[in-house]
């Protein structure tokens, strides 16, 4: 028989989800607002992405995201 409801539980728990991908996912708003804590990333993954992660790797990616662009800077400039 066919039951349209579902009572299984959530899970946020994802093994797959890094600091990589987290970088990847909010660069834009890293590189809009670099004064923003690991805090401020850790809840807005869990609203967007439906995870939980540690603030440890919200730091390693916002980490990424600072050092992609100062190595930007640093291509650009010797192109000059």
């Amino acid at each position: 028989m066919f039951q349209d409801e579902h009572h299984c539980s959530f899970s946020f728990k994802n093994k797959m989800v890094d600091a990589a991908m987290i970088a990847q996912h909010f660069e834009a708003t890293i590189k809009d607002h670099p004064k923003m804590k690991p805090r401020e990333i850790q809840r807005r993954c869990a609203s967007e992405m439906h995870v939980s992660v540690t603030t440890g790797c919200c730091s390693r990616a916002k980490k990424t995201v600072k050092e992609k662009m100062a190595g930007n800077y640093k291509e650009e400039f010797g192109m000059l």
